[in-house]
């Protein structure tokens, strides 16, 4: 018997520069799989392995001689990593239900996490709380380590605003980015892989990028896949079909016909849901069991690309904050012309410095007190825009949890906007959308992979100066100038208000959820009792701003929901 057992889920990107600060001989060689190489870093370094390692990975060590267990889940969290403590011991999976099957003990529901379940925006509540008892995820960028019966959890990565980046001139910055951002997707095109085309910038990014590569070795034309429609007024469809005219791809195309054609796998995929969240990602299936059936193994997709290389408009506070004031106004009036027409706080430059002015300077002690006001509301608006119970929302302590989830935006007065973008980049919203992603694509086979979570790019992105990220209004604005000569002009730049931003292939789960009029449901079985009020509309861009990652069953339908904003430019 050997000392050491591994088990995981690891793609090691930096095998070379690790299998080399090994000592390993055959280090420019690639002998031994990524599990070897990350026991090998364990015997070598212990718990900080994970310090000199880049990749996805979700893994296990057993390290006999010192009777102990180790356990680490990737930076952002793209590899998923359960575990239940029972009896002194400890058993681990890649799904809640993994765990239950590895320990043999059964699995009883939490009636919290259920309720989670009736508010959208708790998907995200917490980093490690499942849908049974007992049952717990280990959060992203955290070390578990189990001996003797004893468990500790702690965190080996996050992101550090404290570094700042500075180089010579704009195109420095821009040639920083190409070099670290290409390595991504190289790392992420080993096997059938293919890449997500949706029309938006981050996506088409890695088209561009990945394609290049291809030509590059002269390898075959990238296959990209894509939801289109024949509305002339579909932003992302005009964009998917501008990318779709550079040489170089085998695009796979996913159209509104084609759910009719699908209707018994989407059957499946919603029949065998392991979280009832996944129900708002048919089209994302769809386009999974697309690559299914061209014999693909993986696909790469721009997930939170947004997140990673641009800020929100409350960057703004930081430049107030630091009495920037001709940059905050300058920035103020270019986002309100970038975002007009969408979402109504963010297209009016005085609403944007007032709010950010509030946030700059207002006493602790005044804030306290408006959140103590304005909370309550947030919450009953929530309550009212759900299905759940008042009596079952008291008992499982939903007010408490909406009150933390905000607070988790809740950037300190004065912080740089490098401060604020590392505090979204640790927003358990990031986590709960790549569980889900990974679900659904697991579902068909797939393996997701996501270059801009890639720990190398998280980390120079964030080290960027703020105007590197946005710069006269335009978000993202490293990724627009890095993608030059690799993609249309009218993609990086579109010009114009901004169409219907995502194609809608109509509702198939449609009448598989209950009318909001249907009533309210406890929790406890599945009757409804007394009439519910309808939801008012609100816009997707509010309900991210509140917490939201995506979209609920209530209005999604079948939609992209990678695009985090409906008409929202990209």
């Amino acid at each position: 018997m050997t000392a050491l057992a591994a088990d995981g889920d690891v793609r090691i990107d930096n095998r070379a520069e690790v299998r080399s600060a090994l000592g390993r001989v055959d280090a420019m060689h690639g002998a031994g799989g990524d599990l070897e190489i990350v026991a090998e870093a364990y015997a070598r370094w212990g718990d900080r392995c994970v310090e000199h390692l880049s990749g996805d990975f979700a893994f296990v060590l057993t390290d006999r001689r010192a009777g102990r267990t180790i356990a680490a889940r990737d930076p952002m969290g793209v590899r998923p990593l359960y575990y239940r403590v029972s009896g002194g011991t400890i058993a681990f999976g890649s799904s809640a239900l993994a765990v239950g099957a590895r320990d043999g003990h059964p699995l009883a529901l939490d009636e919290t996490r259920i309720a989670d379940a009736l508010i959208p925006a708790l998907e995200c509540a917490d980093g490690a709380r499942t849908f049974y008892i007992g049952v717990r995820r280990l959060p992203p960028g955290h070390l578990l380590s189990f001996s003797a019966g004893r468990l500790s959890v702690a965190r080996f990565w996050s992101p550090d605003p404290s570094r700042e980046l500075r180089l010579a001139g704009d195109r420095d910055y821009v040639e920083a980015f190409r070099e670290v951002f290409r390595e991504s997707v190289r790392c992420r095109l080993a096997g059938r892989a293919s890449a997500m085309l949706s029309g938006g910038l981050d996506s088409s990014a890695i088209v561009g990028f990945a394609r290049a590569l291809a030509i590059e070795r002269g390898e075959a034309p990238l296959v990209t896949l894509s939801a289109i429609t024949d509305d002339a007024g579909c932003e992302e469809t005009r964009h998917v079909r501008s990318v779709l005219g550079l040489p170089g791809l085998d695009p796979v195309l996913v159209r509104p016909a084609d759910v009719e054609a699908m209707r018994d796998e989407i059957d499946r995929f919603l029949g065998g849901l392991d979280e009832p969240f996944d129900a708002t990602m048919i089209l994302p299936m769809m386009i999974y069991a697309a690559a299914r059936h061209r014999g693909l193994e993986a696909v790469l997709d721009g997930l939170d690309g947004d997140v990673v290389a641009s800020h929100e408009p409350d960057f703004l506070a930081g430049l107030i904050a630091q009495r920037r004031w001709g940059a905050a106004v300058r920035e103020a009036r270019a986002l309100a012309s970038f975002y007009d027409g969408t979402y109504a706080p963010w297209s009016s430059s005085v609403r944007l410095i007032a709010a950010n002015a509030a946030r700059a300077f207002s006493p602790l002690a005044a804030r306290r007190v408006w959140r103590h006001i304005r909370r309550p509301r947030s919450v009953r608006e929530a309550l009212r825009e759900s299905v759940i119970r008042e009596d079952f929302a008291a008992r499982t302590g939903i007010a408490d949890r909406l009150s933390t989830l905000w607070s988790l935006r809740g950037a300190r007065r004065g912080w740089s906007p490098r401060e604020r973008h590392a505090l979204e980049l640790t927003h358990p919203s990031i986590g709960a959308a790549l569980e889900r992603y990974d679900r659904v694509a697991r579902s068909q086979g797939i393996e997701p992979r996501h270059p801009f979570l890639d720990r190398r790019v998280v980390e120079l992105c964030l080290a960027l100066p703020w105007d590197r990220k946005v710069r006269d209004g335009w978000t993202k604005r490293i990724v627009r100038e890095a993608t030059e000569g690799l993609l249309p002009d009218e993609v990086r730049w579109p010009v114009g208000p901004p169409g219907a931003g995502v194609p809608r292939f109509g509702q198939p789960n449609a009448a598989r959820r209950p009318p909001a009029s249907a009533g309210r449901w406890d929790g406890r079985d599945r009757s409804v009792r007394g009439p519910a009020k309808a939801p008012a509309a609100r816009s997707t861009a509010r309900r991210g701003r509140r917490g939201l990652r995506g979209d609920s069953p209530a209005d999604c339908g079948v939609r992209d929901v990678a695009s985090k904003s409906e008409g929202k430019r990209v």
